[in-house]
């Protein structure tokens, strides 16, 4: 007999206290009998298979994805009654109450959707990193679903978004209720993220709009207000989630091709060069295919434009790839990468106002490439029907070429990124999501030097079910951001939200909840000569932070019809904004101690089909508007670049296999600028119609943008596209 030694077996105290959590989060599974759901989703009006269909069974974490026959199998869920939601772009979701799942037995559900031109009620999950009903979120958001991409012929993600509630953009900065304004390219307060995972550039805060070809997007979700508590920094005024399609179940080529002719200028002095060569075009191509437990999709793209002004020329490329494995057990990886190359002119200003198409000699070599790569994996391990972990790593490599004039100089920017996730539901009326993200940023070139920052942020978030009618939320997070060899920061991130349902067309939700931006490496340390401006460095800016206050109601008059009306006050510290020295010819960013947006936000959808003659017809209606009020609360002016009012309308017509759509976009006059304040200014009147004919898998385009020849400048001596015809072919097979 040999004898050990008691310490050989001695279990620490850290790792009996690991295994005894890991035991009662096994518990709920092995104490309860397991079951399984099976079905098939399939189209109400043809009988047609759905796959891709989403199935979720409320109260666990399991759910399921159709196959290419509009089947499903949802497995290892705990005997007892739920609610199943099924949802699928591009028709109504539907909500099955009361579903019995008995113990060792299989459980039949079967489902048909109704396909509608409007989502009414999608499924959600940037509102709480998990899938949730927009109509129990308890902020205000809006999606932009991948039909309404593809009626818009969208080149990039920022014309998928022109037309949101309550967004609105100034060059190619985007505001949510206001919240940006125009920083000169420097520093969004806004949270761009693909599939959840941030994908600004690490040292200048830019947007790249064209990481990836639009028939890669699923769809957009866009969360007004702060939303740091969730996803951290940059999210002062709000988030946009791209969120792309995974692999299909079968396979399936897409393909689209836009062209575009630019219309002769309004003026004929106007007129710079010969407007028959002035036109752009747009290629893409996707093919995907689940094979088994493997599944893939790869994309490619490209954009030429000659542009309608001076230097406004350009070449894009897109390569994008998602690919995932899932396990019988439930455990999924997933690797996405999105490498994008962009040359292009920089169209700085104009020439003069009666050459608003043309730029100074001078600025002939303004010409830039960039090369970004974004690139992410995720391993998502269940390890219980009421307990998952996920896991995330990502990459941003941007490479700038010589964006400020033939001596550029920049080094590739890094911004690397940890999560891990953990969600739980410890009892059926929980739902409880923590974790921990890490961020790593990096960048340098001879305008700024060499600079790493990083932050790392736990948090915390319970979504408690009162009653089967009333939701609250409250949530936590902690930041600590760190500029090597500078400033530290302690960021805290609380939000508080509720929503409740006291009738069931009726949804009622508040919020509050507060949002951090620390400053660029580009906003504290650029110093540059450009133009007849000095850019100063200020390395002593701090962190703006702010908080949202939001209380709106979501009402449906009847299932084809619903209004949605939003109040909110959104209130800022430490605004970062460009000062303008104008005697001096200096450019530096500064904070401003205090300011505040406040307003009211409305929106209502509409879409009732019905049958003419034996031809079916389907009319649709969205309307929205945004009146804000602005100001810095030290002098009381109104915010720059910031219009006080956004609103916009889209008419559908579809009958039978043809369709007409009539957008108008409205933004009131902007009050306030910062290079030319002087200058005469005009609120944006842009009319839109677009005409499409769909036969056997191919969709036929026409189009005209700004149908009227309106002239509009959203910032000073930047002219918007004149009138616009565009068609175009779009196909899947």
């Amino acid at each position: 007999m040999t004898l050990i030694p008691k310490a050989a077996v001695r279990i620490r105290p850290q790792r009996s206290a690991a295994l005894m959590l890991f035991g009662l989060l096994l518990l709920p599974v092995l104490l309860s009998a397991q079951t399984t759901l099976r079905g098939r989703v399939t189209d109400q009006e043809n009988g047609q298979p759905l796959p891709g269909a989403n199935i979720q069974v409320t109260g666990t974490l399991r759910g399921a994805v159709a196959d290419a026959n509009g089947r499903y199998l949802v497995t290892q869920v705990p005997a007892g009654t739920y609610t199943v939601r099924v949802s699928m772009m591009g028709y109504r979701s539907r909500t099955i109450d009361k579903v019995s799942l008995t113990e060792g037995r299989e459980t039949p559900l079967d489902v048909k959707l109704r396909p509608t031109p409007i989502e009414m009620d999608p499924v959600i999950i940037s509102a709480g990193k998990t899938q949730q009903s927009l109509d129990q979120a308890p902020v205000s958001l809006s999606v932009v679903s991948s039909l309404e991409i593809k009626q818009r012929s969208a080149t990039n993600i920022q014309e998928a978004l022109e037309s949101a509630p309550g967004v609105h953009f100034v060059g190619s900065q985007i505001n949510i209720r206001g919240s940006t304004g125009y920083t000169f390219g420097a520093g969004n307060k806004v949270l761009l993220l693909l599939d959840g995972v941030p994908v600004y550039a690490s040292d200048t805060g830019e947007f790249n709009w064209d990481m990836l070809p639009p028939l890669d997007i699923e769809q957009i979700e866009v969360v007004k207000g702060a939303g740091s508590t969730l996803w951290g920094a940059s999210a002062l005024g709000g988030v946009v989630n791209v969120l792309t399609k995974d692999p299909d179940p079968e396979g399936r080529l897409l393909f689209s091709y836009t062209a575009a002719r630019y219309d002769k200028p309004l003026y004929e002095e106007w007129q710079w060069t010969d407007p028959n060569r002035l036109h752009y075009t747009r290629e893409d191509l996707s093919y995907s295919r689940r094979i088994g437990r493997f599944g893939g999709r790869l994309s490619l793209g490209r954009f030429m434009t000659t542009g309608y002004t001076q230097i406004g020329d350009a070449v894009k490329y897109n390569l994008t790839g998602k690919f995932d494995y899932q396990w019988e057990s439930g455990v999924k990886w997933t690797v996405y990468s999105a490498y994008s190359h962009i040359s292009r002119g920089f169209f700085v200003q104009w020439k003069g106002p009666n050459d608003p198409y043309e730029v100074d000699p001078s600025n002939l070599g303004n010409h830039a490439k960039t090369n970004q790569l974004n690139s992410y994996t995720k391993l998502v391990v269940p390890f219980s029907p009421t307990f998952a972990m996920n896991f995330r790593a990502s990459l941003v490599r941007t490479l700038m070429g010589n964006q400020f004039g033939p001596s550029g100089n920049f080094n590739p920017a890094y911004g690397e990124g940890l999560e891990v996730q953990a969600d739980w539901i410890p009892q059926f009326n929980h739902t409880v999501t923590a974790g921990v993200q890490f961020q790593h940023d990096a960048g340098s070139t001879k305008y700024f030097g060499s600079h790493k920052g990083y932050f790392i942020g736990p948090f915390l978030q319970d979504e408690w079910k009162i009653r089967p009618n009333l939701r609250s939320t409250l949530g936590f997070r902690y930041d600590r951001y760190q500029l090597v060899g500078g400033l530290k920061e302690d960021l805290f991130s609380p939000r508080i939200g509720v929503n409740w349902q006291p009738w069931s067309k009726t949804s009622i939700r508040a919020s509050a909840g507060s949002g951090f931006r620390a400053a660029t490496i580009i906003e504290r340390f650029l110093e540059l000569a450009i133009m007849n401006f000095k850019i100063v460095a200020n390395p002593a800016l701090k962190a703006e932070s702010s908080w949202a206050y939001d209380l709106g109601v979501r009402q449906y008059i009847n299932e084809n019809w619903n209004v949605d009306l939003s109040l909110f006050d959104n209130e800022y510290w430490e605004l970062i904004e460009a000062h303008m020295d104008l005697i001096r010819g200096q450019v530096q960013f500064r904070n401003i101690p205090r300011a505040r947006i406040r307003g009211i936000e409305a929106t209502t959808n509409f879409s009732r089909p019905f049958t003419f003659r034996s031809w079916p017809v389907t009319p649709s209606l969205q309307l929205t508007a945004t009146a804000m009020d602005h100001e810095e609360l030290e002098y009381h002016d109104p915010l720059p670049y910031r219009p006080k009012l956004i609103a916009s309308g889209k008419a559908g017509l579809r009958i039978a296999r043809a369709q007409i759509q009539v957008e108008y976009r409205h933004a009131s006059r902007i009050e306030a600028v910062k290079i030319y304040p002087i200058n005469d200014r005009v609120p944006m009147k842009f009319w839109d119609v677009r005409l499409s004919y769909n036969w056997r898998g191919l969709s036929f385009k026409l189009g005209a943008l700004n149908v009227g020849q309106y002239n509009y400048a959203p910032m000073e001596s930047n002219l918007m596209p004149m009138r616009t015809y565009t068609v175009g072919l779009q196909g899947e097979f």
